[in-house]
């Protein structure tokens, strides 16, 4: 996986960045936990600001970024029900493009999920005890690409960026780190919609 370096050549939208960097690092995907090990592998990706279109470099850490669940429906059934797993995760959908299959919102202001806490799904760091991403101010990215396996399933692709920043400082952002679980409880939501 250290191999894996990644160069986005001109500017393009972010969503498409994103969606670059989920296929490339999708042979990387493994399940994160909250257990202690070595550091993730790092690997460079070149994102698109949406405000001023400058680009700039951050980390993605392979294991937490991209999430994958193979579902066993076709990629038109499992588009269909994307729109009530957002609804019912309570993240507005702003980014939908049917020709690549992705949907899902590439940047706002998240306080909560299902209204469980920010640090349920994101470690930002933390300091005696508190944890940033819940006093933070965070923005997150939730991209879902949809593609056919070669079994004939749906490769359900959760792609997921976070920043958190203190409001109370005029300071920089810091890049957090998914727990999985958001990936996870997506993918469990397709399966439960498809079923009902």
């Amino acid at each position: 996986m250290s191999g894996f370096v990644c160069r986005a050549m001109g500017k393009v939208r972010v969503s498409l960045m994103l969606l670059v960097a989920a296929w490339t690092l999708g042979a990387c995907v493994s399940r994160p936990s909250r257990a202690a090990g070595p550091a993730p592998t790092l690997t460079t990706v070149f994102l698109v600001q949406p405000t001023d279109r400058t680009p700039r470099s951050i980390d993605l850490r392979h294991e937490s970024t991209v999430g994958e669940r193979a579902v066993a429906a076709t990629v038109s059934e499992v588009w269909a029900v994307l729109p009530a797993v957002f609804e019912q995760l309570e993240i507005e959908i702003t980014t939908v493009e049917p020709a690549e299959g992705v949907m899902g919102n590439a940047s706002y202001r998240a306080r909560r999920i299902e209204g469980r806490r920010m640090s349920d799904f994101l470690d930002c760091g933390r300091m005696m005890g508190r944890e940033y991403a819940d006093s933070y101010s965070v923005t997150l990215g939730v991209l879902v690409q949809l593609v056919t396996s070669p079994d004939g399933h749906t490769l359900v692709r959760t792609i997921l960026d976070a920043y958190a920043r203190d409001p109370s400082m005029n300071s920089a952002s810091v890049h957090c780190i998914t727990w999985g679980s958001l990936e996870r409880r997506i993918g469990d939501l397709v399966v439960e919609r498809l079923g009902a």
